[in-house]
């Protein structure tokens, strides 16, 4: 099982998806549509899964 910390959707550009979670930013991809502020999973550099603001929450309370 793979744990992964939500992460926030900074940017959409045509090919090229920017993802922040705390201070850190990174660059992925997605078959799902994303827009910007959408909370995200990603595994591999890839967006897995599209949560909700709550949910994000709940996760990041959690691994406090």
């Amino acid at each position: 099982m793979c744990l992964t910390i939500p992460k926030q959707v900074v940017s959409v550009s045509e090919r090229v998806i920017s993802v922040k979670a705390g201070r850190q930013r990174e660059t992925v991809g997605s078959l799902l549509a994303v827009k910007k502020g959408d909370w995200v999973l990603t595994q591999n550099s890839v967006i897995i899964r599209k949560i909700t603001a709550q949910q994000a929450k709940e996760v990041k309370q959690l691994l406090k």
